[in-house]
């Protein structure tokens, strides 16, 4: 137990990055049946119908079979995880460069 005057002596969490563009731990290779961060978000993607190598939204049983996943890993990545709100301050300058 540490008293408010004492000093702390645990070293802080890392920090994660969590946004679209972190690369460095999206890519990791995973076990065959499990998924990684960016193929969680292109499942959301191609659910949505935004990702840029289909056109229109997939539905779960094709993307399932897309990642050679089950089809329940699916829905439950649909049904719990959610793509982070886009920036609309980085979309205006990004409008506004080109």
């Amino acid at each position: 137990m540490a008293f408010v005057g004492e000093r702390y002596s645990r070293p802080l969490p890392k920090l994660r990055n969590t946004k679209p563009e972190s690369g460095r731990y999206e890519e990791k290779l995973v076990p065959p049946g499990t998924l990684n961060a960016a193929q969680i978000r292109h499942i959301i993607l191609l659910h949505q119908g935004k990702a840029d190598d289909n056109d229109g939204p997939m539905n779960v049983k094709q993307i399932a079979e897309k990642f050679q996943i089950d089809v329940t890993m699916v829905q439950s990545v649909l049904q719990f995880l959610s793509l982070p709100p886009e920036d609309s301050r980085t979309k205006q300058k990004n409008n506004n460069q080109q």
